[in-house]
C-alpha cells in the first residue's frame, strides 16, 4: 500500500479484543470490537455511514436483549421468593391431597374422603397401621358419584382405641350389578415442616414429603 504524506499505516493484525472462549459474547465485548474495528480501519476506505448504523442497530439490540434478560431473571428471583413464602405459611395448617394416609389423634374423630367415579351400591372400607396390619373394617350402602366422605372413631372391631399415628385407607366399591367403580382416596393432615428441593417444594404431611403442587385444598385448625 503506498504512503500518503502525513499520513502513518496502521497494522490490522496487531489490533485484538480478548474474549472467553467458554462465554457469551455480551454488549460490553460487541463495543470493544466496534471500537478496535474503527481503529483498525483503512483510513482510505473508512466504515460508511450506513454499515457504522448498522453496526449501532445491532449493539442497540444487543443491549436491549441483555437488559430483558435481566429483568427475567430478576422477576423470577421474586417470583421464587413469594413461593417460598406462601409454602411456609402452610406450617401448622391442614392440607387435603390425593392419597390414603392420615395421621390419628387420640380422642379424635377421623374424616376420610373418597370420590367414586359412578353410584354405588356397597362400599368397603379397610384401615391399616403403620405395618400394614388392618385394624378396622368399615361396610357402607348407597353411596352417590363423586366425593364422598365417613368418619371413623379410631377404635378397632373390639371397641379398643388404636394408638396415636399414622394410618392408611383403601375403599372398594361396587354398583347394582356388582361391578367394581373405579374410586380415588384424599389424604389429610398437618403440614409440620416444608423442604425445598431443586425442582419442587414439599410439605412434610403425616411424616411424608408431599409436594405441594398436588396439594387440593388448605385449612385452618380449628
Amino acid at each position: 500500500m503506498e504512503m500518503i504524506p502525513g499520513v502513518k499505516a496502521i497494522d490490522n493484525t496487531k489490533t485484538t479484543v480478548k474474549m472467553a472462549s467458554d462465554e457469551a459474547m455480551g454488549k460490553d465485548d460487541f463495543l470493544k470490537l466496534l471500537i478496535a474495528q474503527l481503529a483498525a480501519q483503512d483510513p482510505l476506505d473508512p466504515m460508511g455511514a450506513q454499515d457504522f448504523s448498522a453496526q449501532l442497530a445491532q449493539f442497540s439490540g444487543l443491549e436491549q436483549m441483555t437488559n430483558v434478560n435481566t429483568n427475567l431473571e430478576i422477576i423470577q428471583k421474586l417470583e421464587t421468593a413469594l413461593q417460598n413464602t406462601s409454602s411456609v405459611n402452610l406450617i401448622g395448617k391442614t392440607v387435603e391431597s390425593q392419597g390414603n394416609a392420615f395421621n390419628h389423634v387420640s380422642g379424635a374423630l377421623d374424616v376420610l374422603a373418597y370420590s367414586l367415579d359412578r353410584n354405588a351400591e356397597s362400599i368397603r372400607i379397610d384401615i391399616y397401621d403403620s405395618s400394614g396390619k388392618q385394624i378396622d373394617l368399615v361396610k357402607l350402602g348407597n353411596q352417590g358419584q363423586g366425593k364422598n366422605t365417613v368418619s371413623w372413631n379410631g377404635n378397632d372391631p373390639q371397641g379398643n382405641p388404636v394408638p396415636v399415628g399414622t394410618y392408611s385407607f383403601t375403599v372398594s366399591a361396587e354398583d347394582t350389578s356388582g361391578i367394581p367403580i373405579q374410586v380415588d382416596t384424599f389424604s389429610s393432615g398437618l403440614v409440620t415442616d416444608v423442604v425445598f428441593g431443586e425442582d419442587e417444594i414439599y410439605a412434610v404431611v403425616n411424616g411424608k414429603e408431599l409436594p405441594i403442587s398436588t396439594i387440593k385444598r388448605v385449612s385452618m385448625n380449628q
